[in-house]
């Protein structure tokens, strides 16, 4: 029986809570890795499929597997290219496959053995054949099949005591074109779906397995009003009955879902309370030449508290470094973050994916900055492969940086926390059913390694002390939204944290109230 291992690498970057050491020595990573997982559920009887996540533990190259599957998207190329060679040298073939190779299949020129690009629903019978006749093929290409074919996660090989949030992919594809945003050219603007039926059995089986906080991967779960409405209404029938406490869920939407009060109520009542939106700019000529239409011609602000009023916790993603952005941008984006109802933000300078509209213009322009293999791998959270237009990329890092930093210090969140106190609306779940948050004897680990977080940032930053304190007396005050600010701060801790231990939050940056361009420059 051919032994096939799967692994996901760890990040080169992204200040996401991958592979964070919590508990001296053991990792716990902030969401289950589903494409392994999904794949693995695929292979037939007669082979032996085994998962590996290398942001809970490093990879083993001496492990027995006779086939190395390798999945990755653009923050995971890099090491997967690494990991292919360690594998390729000890005799073992390399199968790599995943978002970034289908987009960019000259990276991986000569990493693999057996290139998969596209979807793997409609070719995995094919390639599973294959691998048990030992004639697998250089390359297998996937098209975007109906996702009724897409199977239940194989989540049982995972160690899902060391994840906080299970998925749950709800479709594939978006129909707007934002110009830098690369899932379009890999899933397409058609937007598929799974049925209800598919999604509600695949969170029924990631409660079993203790699970109380569940991500929609769904790159706008409401965009199709419709749909959305009759998958809520089943997850709202579903969530906290039949003997269950409730769970909470967390997707990604478009600010005009601010428009629907119906749909806004109808999130809060099924628990997908935990948004992410894409605010990305107060500066309108960046949001045009994007083409961010849907924030265009609107308050954001005012649509944002809206959202919150109906008891639905926000994460709004920002962007700097637009062509129309000068160096003002980031104070100008302080200014505006700071009247958003929110507690933490995904910052980032722009970046071209490639096979983004974005990239062809800039190639076009002569203005990507990176050469050689760095072309194929586009900057992280704070480095962009673009030659920005009215700043140096040293000023767009400081700015970026500074921007992150000041955003998460601990002063400029309570002022946001306190804020949303005043505005979010009370969660419908509490008077349903048992009215508890499901809490099962399974997630005692990472629910523990967590709490050693808290502690960790507790003891040793003053200031972060006195936010919790602070959060602590006011929250008992508001027992009606308590499990909703609860969340907030829990979400910022985290983030903190891992922004802190990643080098990215600088508290002396945070106290400063404009980027220090000028200081950086004189020490040059």
């Amino acid at each position: 029986m051919p032994r096939f291992l799967l692994i996901a690498p760890r990040p080169h970057w992204d200040a996401d809570f991958a592979g964070i050491d919590l508990s001296g020595g053991t990792s716990v990573t902030r969401v289950a890795p589903i494409a392994i997982a999904t794949v693995a559920a695929m292979a037939p009887d007669g082979i032996e499929v085994v998962l590996h996540d290398e942001a809970l533990a490093p990879v083993d190259f001496d492990d027995p597997a006779d086939f190395i599957g390798i999945t990755a998207n653009v923050s995971q190329a890099r090491r997967a290219i690494e990991i292919a060679r360690e594998y390729r040298a000890r005799g073992k073939p390399v199968i790599i496959g995943g978002p970034h190779i289908t987009l960019d299949p000259a990276a991986f020129a000569g990493a693999c053995d057996v290139a998969v690009t596209g979807e793997f629903e409609a070719i995995a019978a094919g390639f599973y054949a294959d691998m048990i006749a030992d004639r697998l093929q250089p390359h297998y290409a996937g098209g975007r099949p109906e996702l009724t074919l897409s199977p239940t996660p194989a989540w049982e090989l995972f160690d899902n005591d060391r994840a906080l949030v299970g998925v749950v992919q709800t479709s594939r594809g978006c129909p707007f074109e934002c110009n830098f945003c690369d899932v379009i050219q890999y899933l397409g603007r058609n937007q598929r779906h799974k049925s209800n039926d598919q999604v509600i059995t695949e969170v029924q089986r990631l409660y079993d397995l203790g699970y109380n906080r569940i991500a929609l991967a769904d790159d706008n779960f409401t965009v199709y009003r419709k749909r959305a409405t009759g998958l809520l209404e089943a997850l709202k029938a579903w969530n906290g009955t039949e003997g269950r406490d409730f769970i909470t869920f967390a997707t990604q939407v478009s600010i005009d879902l601010a428009r629907d009060d119906d749909l806004l109520t109808l999130c809060a009542e099924a628990g997908v309370s935990n948004l992410f939106i894409g605010v990305e700019s107060v500066n309108e000529e960046s949001l045009k030449a994007s083409k961010k239409r849907q924030n265009l011609n609107t308050d954001m602000a005012g649509q944002l508290r809206k959202v919150v009023s109906h008891g639905l916790k926000v994460e709004a993603a920002l962007m700097v470094g637009f062509d129309a952005d000068s160096r003002l941008i980031f104070e100008q984006q302080h200014d505006f973050a700071m009247t958003l109802p929110v507690g933490t933000f995904k910052v980032s300078a722009l970046v071209a994916p490639m096979a983004t509209p974005l990239y062809d213009e800039m190639k076009a322009a002569g203005r990507l900055d990176f050469t050689g293999e760095q072309a194929h791998f586009p900057g992280a959270d704070m480095v962009t492969n673009i030659i920005p237009a009215q700043m140096s990329k040293q000023e767009l890092y400081t700015g970026t940086k500074w921007l992150i930093s000041r955003l998460y210090s601990p002063a400029a969140f309570w002022t946001r926390f306190q804020d949303i106190a005043g505005r979010l609306g009370p969660n419908p779940l509490l008077s349903r059913g048992s009215g508890r948050l499901y809490n099962p004897p399974g997630r005692e680990q990472a629910n523990r390694h967590f709490g050693r977080m808290i502690r960790t940032i507790h003891r040793e930053h003053a200031d972060v002390a006195r936010v919790i304190a602070q959060a602590s007396r006011l929250m008992r005050r508001h027992p009606d939204i308590r499990d909703g600010l609860t969340d907030i701060l829990t979400t910022w801790l985290l983030s903190l944290y891992v922004h802190m231990e990643k080098g990215v939050y600088d508290a002396e940056w945070a106290a400063m109230d404009a980027p220090p361009f000028e200081t950086l420059r004189q020490s040059a």
